[in-house]
């Protein structure tokens, strides 16, 4: 890998982790496209990579990574996001682990894109049902999270461990259709990425070893945490303006995009 290659595969995973379309898909493309790599390998290898969305996450949000540790010591706001990290932690895990060896093993790539497809299509459903209520005062902030709304979240993560599946899309998506504010979802969303991302390439070094994590590798790792933070800066601006359909539907699309796009290409 030359450093151009580790520019391109920065800049992929540090703009696609915060779309709701798969980064680990995209990687895997541009990796199998200008390396010659296995699609096992550029599956590791994108995962290993979403470390770098992790770091940006923590340096934008640490005012909520705070905030939670301040929950250890009875803040009320914090035990909330507290409780939502565990909770959502724990079902990913639970779930998550098993899905990354059994598509490690299988490697299907493509079928689980429709899923994706639909959860947009189900967005963009979403955002037409909000412009018939001509209204978004009545939906949901973070402060109305409830146990089940986590775990489902959870699960919605789980899944994004299969090739062609968003973290970030899932996630998002499945909070817009539980009826959060897209600047509560996206919040809610992101907040969520170091625990999955450390994870995720965690899995990938214990199963590629120093195969994946190069000196090439690590460039691309550094270049992702900048596109990444400039990416989330620019979509928490675009979702706190008051075009809430809008967002929704633009969410929605992408998400279809992207599924259709790793249906048929990966």
């Amino acid at each position: 890998m030359d450093f151009t290659t580790a520019l391109v595969l920065g800049v992929v995973q540090g703009v696609a982790e915060w779309l709701p379309i798969s980064s680990k898909t995209q990687i895997m493309l541009v990796s199998q496209m200008l390396l010659g790599a296995s699609p096992q390998f550029a599956y590791s290898l994108g995962l290993f990579l979403e470390a770098a969305s992790a770091l940006a996450a923590l340096i934008y949000f640490r005012w909520v990574y705070l905030k939670i540790l301040r929950g250890l010591l009875g803040d009320k706001e914090g035990r909330k996001w507290l409780t939502y990290v565990v909770v959502t932690t724990a079902v990913t895990a639970l779930v998550g682990i098993p899905l990354y060896y059994a598509a490690k093993r299988w490697l299907l790539v493509g079928a689980e894109g429709w899923l994706m497809a639909a959860l947009g299509a189900a967005v963009i459903l979403n955002a037409v049902l909000l412009q018939g209520a001509r209204s978004a005062a009545g939906l949901r902030s973070f402060g109305d999270m409830t146990l089940g709304h986590m775990a489902l979240v959870g699960l919605a993560q789980a899944l994004s461990v299969l090739p062609g599946l968003s973290r970030s899309g899932l996630t998002t998506t499945t909070l817009l259709l539980l009826g959060y504010r897209p600047d509560e979802a996206f919040k809610a969303s992101f907040v969520l990425v170091p625990v999955a991302g450390l994870g995720a390439t965690a899995l990938a070094y214990l199963s590629e070893g120093a195969a994946v994590a190069t000196s090439e590798a690590l460039a691309a790792f550094a270049i992702g945490v900048v596109a990444s933070l400039v990416t989330i800066k620019a979509l928490l601006v675009f979702a706190r303006s008051r075009h809430v359909v809008l967002v929704n539907f633009v969410v929605g699309a992408l998400a279809v995009a992207g599924g259709l796009l790793s249906a048929f290409v990966g």
